[in-house]
């Protein structure tokens, strides 16, 4: 057998490309809370006319306090952990920095894997934020371990395909553990930085299964030897399950003709790769979201790329302005699905181009239900409503382009002008410029609108986490009541609400309460 010598040698990390809004500068903040929900990728050129065990905890003064258990806990002064790790201060959500208040490390914990990105992108987008901001730990049984809260915020980033910002929070920490390390490992593979990841693994500690990572790292590196070795004893010992081993034994010692091997059950990053690097790669349509940014490479096909950064944007980690680069790299062959969308884009952006009323108005509402269809409807109003907005359009195009303008939340000033005299319009423009809202009957939705705004008493249990200063919980549980109106649950939606108002997170409610109207989430 022969050694699979210079193996997996995949396209390095692109920069990320950071897009600001027009008008004022925007302070370094402004600009670091826009570009964390820019993924890896090339910018498209226009177009031609997991947890793991942890280590204990190191030594740092501590607060004693009495948990509700009655346990001895400790909560650490505000200095820097790796718990607190965060992009952005507390304050730039609105939220206190103690956050957790009284919350217990297992119940965050829960919360947070609680999660779904099935929500309306405000929602998703108040998510991310609170991934990613800066707030002390919550506090700590002597059975936790540093850490625990970071890596859970960085599994559900990974599971939604948040991995520039874990990337950020990984690079952000003030120290490293086994867990962490086996997170970044993976990260690392998912962006096809290798070498990186490997690097950043030498002389630190390996998680219980890092074994694995080990041997694909020796072989990597061109340490043959030590690989064969290292996978030797391993499956002496026990260290790998059967199929892991046997698909690292393949990539050390793989010969021509020697028959394929079924991809794992749950495929991880590392065997991805290893797939790939033997001529056979698994698609990545039917895996989860994360793994879509390896047809971001570049070396991918244009059908690929689209798909990918579809469902990126989709769970409101890629900016809509990266899609829209790749909708326009060239004229679409083909017709279609996809090809329907990409043909759409283009033609509304030749009609803005060209400032003609008539054909913008067509291409609106050609391209509008084809995005509506795949629930890329606010995106796609984020890519177009600036370059709409001043636009005189006709028929049904000018109920869409205040539908746009409310969405992107840009230029509220002309969607008051152009707004229909309709019950949703008076709801939806008093939502969306912070006015007392209209007694209106609109749908089933308006009700649960209504009933959240009258400012209601918080039921059991969220009125003693609120008493117990447990706030981030408290966001985290609205949030996954609000995910449940995409269900059809309005009770679920409706106690949401009134819990960020409650929490003095107005305007995320405000804008959240807009697209449950707007948009059609609702089962």
């Amino acid at each position: 057998m022969t050694c699979r010598i210079g193996a997996l040698v995949l396209a390095a990390c692109l920069p990320v490309a950071a897009q600001g809004q027009q008008g004022a500068p925007l302070s370094a903040i402004d600009w670091l809370e826009q570009a964390l929900t820019q993924p890896i990728g090339p910018a498209a050129p226009p177009r031609q006319t997991m947890p793991q065990s942890l280590p204990e905890p190191s030594a740092q003064t501590d607060m004693p306090a009495e948990a509700e258990s009655g346990q001895i806990t400790s909560r650490p002064l505000t200095k820097s952990t790796l718990d607190s790790t965060g992009l952005f201060a507390a304050a730039r959500i609105g939220l206190p920095h103690d956050v957790w208040g009284g919350s217990t490390l297992d119940n965050v914990i829960a919360a947070i894997a609680r999660q779904t990105p099935d929500m309306v992108p405000a929602a998703q987008r108040l998510l991310l934020r609170l991934l990613l901001a800066e707030f002390a730990p919550p506090q700590l049984n002597a059975d936790d371990m540093v850490g625990q809260l970071l890596a859970a915020r960085l599994d559900k980033l990974i599971e939604i395909g948040a991995l520039e910002q874990a990337t950020q929070l990984l690079e952000t920490a003030s120290g490293q553990t086994a867990a962490l390390n086996a997170r970044a490992f993976d990260i690392a593979l998912l962006l096809g930085e290798e070498d990186r990841a490997c690097t950043r693994l030498q002389g630190q500690l390996f998680a219980e299964n890092g074994e694995a990572a080990r041997i694909f790292c020796f072989a990597r590196q061109g340490e043959w030897q030590s690989a064969y070795a290292a996978l030797g004893a391993a499956r002496a010992l026990g260290g790998l399950d059967h199929s892991e081993a046997d698909l690292l034994a393949r990539f050390l010692e793989e010969e021509d003709g020697t028959p394929s091997l079924a991809p794992p059950q749950d495929l991880t990053p590392m065997g991805w790769r290893i797939l790939e690097a033997l001529g056979e790669p698994v698609g990545t349509g039917t895996l989860p979201v994360a793994f879509a940014h390896a047809d971001l490479r570049g070396t991918s096909g244009w059908r690929a790329q689209i798909d990918a950064a579809e469902r990126l944007t989709r769970t409101g980690v890629m900016q809509p302005g990266r899609l829209m680069g790749i909708y326009t790299h060239r004229r679409a062959a083909a017709s279609g699905g996809v090809w329907d969308r990409v043909r759409a884009v283009q033609a509304l952006d030749d009609a803005l181009d060209q400032g003609d009323t008539t054909a913008i108005s067509a291409a609106l509402i050609r391209a509008w239900p084809l995005f509506e269809q795949i629930e890329l409807d606010s995106a796609f109003a984020r890519i177009v409503a600036e370059r709409i907005a001043p636009h005189n359009l006709t028929g049904t195009a000018v109920m869409l382009q205040w539908t746009v303008l409310l969405l992107a939340e840009e230029r509220l000033d002309r969607a008051a002008q152009i707004a229909p005299d309709t019950a949703t319009s008076r709801l939806a423009m008093a939502l969306a410029l912070g006015d007392s809202l209209p007694t209106v009957s609109v749908g089933s939705i308006g009700p649960v609108i209504a009933a959240a705004f009258a400012e209601p008493a918080l039921p059991q249990p969220q009125s003693l986490w609120l008493r117990n200063d447990e706030r981030g919980r408290l966001v985290l549980d609205a949030l996954a009541q609000i995910a449940g109106a995409t269900q059809g649950d309005m009770l679920a939606a409706e106690r949401g609400l009134a819990t960020l108002l409650a929490l003095g997170l107005t305007q995320d409610a405000r804008q959240i309460a807009l697209e449950l109207l707007l948009l059609d989430r609702r089962g």
